[in-house]
């Protein structure tokens, strides 16, 4: 069996670790694609040099991928925008899907530079970059925070006993392993419709159909229940109690696993979606969505039911039950805010700009900045105008129609 992937590095070491993994096994070198000396943590060097360079190799691995499909539904580029070659070619492929198969969907789990924890000293410039070409050319964007995996992970070693987390401290002292697992385990869930069998599937193009009603507005944000070890309390119960706790962690700020809170005051929430796997009552599941509606969530008042079910009947491995929420919040602008900051402090001094320089113009980098700003705008305009008001909830409701009836 062989993945149905292409992998993509600009240094060769980690595509070489790949093959030597337990993993390397499910790849073959045709489909690698990489370089020697890597993208120098330069957007600009992997989008403008690599990508051009390259982009023969690419289209010819992501032409054999796509005629081994059956179906072919989406692509799914999965990527970070801290260092070179996950910003700046891992955004000229979302641009390259967007010419090649314009009519397939085409998302990008990518991961946002953690404020906290960031050796990357150009980072701002290469997420900002990269942000508006996300924004220009890809359906959905599923954006992950480090910092956010980090705490996730350190609150679901305080569900296992402290022999077993110390065992994990011993083999991976940074956590690494731990925050991959979560993000692994993200995706796992969101495909687990087009894997295995449901009465409620839902795939990942009707995740973007329902939950993006802007086309710029694509950041779905998600959330996942903690994995609790088998001696917890419940942990293997699939009653409404452990439905109930499922949501408490995905309607709560540490079960997110991006750095924004689709709860905090005044913000709103777009659209949403609730992904069950394993052996879950359907009423204890609509009982606890309503109760989100209703208690934990301010949708617009243009759409007071935004919100999408899916039921995946085999459960992830090692959980009886699991809960993934997803959100199209305008919270998401912290995020984004962040970033502009960031690029700003560093931009307005002129500061590392000049190794962007050397391939591409500086107002591409202006342009970049302009774009983020008017997204952000377009966000803070939701939250303005998309208050609910009760005066106009019921006209509203029978006029105005942007999703189906869930």
């Amino acid at each position: 069996m062989k993945a149905r992937a292409l992998l993509i590095d600009m240094e060769c070491g980690p595509l070489q670790e790949t093959m030597r993994s337990p993993l390397g096994s499910l790849f073959d070198e045709t489909q690698f694609v990489m370089d020697v000396y890597g993208s120098g943590n330069n957007f600009a060097h992997g989008h403008y040099l690599y990508g051009p360079q390259y982009r023969d190799k690419f289209e010819e691995g992501l032409r054999r991928n796509a005629e081994h499909c059956d179906s072919l539904q989406t692509f799914l580029v999965t990527h970070s925008l801290g260092g070179g070659t996950g910003s700046g070619v891992g955004s000229y492929i979302i641009g390259l899907l967007d010419d090649l198969y314009p009519e397939i969907y085409r998302f990008s789990a990518c991961v946002f530079p953690s404020e906290e924890n960031n050796d990357v000293v150009t980072s701002p410039y290469n997420s900002v970059l990269s942000t508006r070409q996300l924004i220009e050319h890809a359906d959905c964007v599923l954006p992950i925070d480090n910092q956010a995996l980090l705490e996730f992970s350190r609150r679901e070693r305080e569900q296992v006993g402290r022999k077993a987390q110390q065992a994990k401290e011993d083999d991976d002292p940074r956590g690494f392993n731990e925050m991959n697992a979560v993000a692994a385990r993200m995706l796992c869930h969101l495909t687990s419709s087009s894997r295995f069998h449901g009465d409620m599937n839902v795939d990942m193009n009707e995740i973007c159909t329902n939950l993006v009603p802007y086309p710029r507005l694509h950041f779905l944000m998600t959330a996942l229940s903690l994995q609790r070890g088998a001696s917890a309390v419940g942990a293997t119960s699939t009653g409404r109690s452990a439905v109930q706790r499922a949501f408490s962690d995905v309607l709560a700020r540490p079960g997110q696993i991006t750095a924004a809170d689709p709860s905090t005051p005044g913000c709103i929430t777009v659209a949403s979606a609730f992904l069950a796997r394993g052996n879950v009552g359907l009423s204890d599941f609509l009982m606890s969505v309503t109760t989100a509606q209703q208690k934990s969530l301010v949708f617009p008042y243009w759409n007071q039911n935004a919100c999408k079910i899916g039921m995946c009947s085999t459960p992830a491995p090692k959980e009886s039950m699991s809960v993934m929420a997803v959100y199209n919040s305008t919270a998401f602008s912290q995020v984004l805010g962040r970033e502009r900051n960031r690029f700003n402090l560093l931009f307005k001094r002129k500061a590392m700009l000049h190794h962007y320089a050397e391939f591409v113009d500086v107002g591409e980098v202006e342009m970049a900045e302009r774009v983020v700003s008017a997204t952000l705008g377009e966000y803070k305009e939701i939250e303005q105008s998309g208050v609910p008001r009760p005066s106009s909830i019921s006209a509203a409701a029978s006029t105005v129609q942007l999703f189906p009836a869930f």
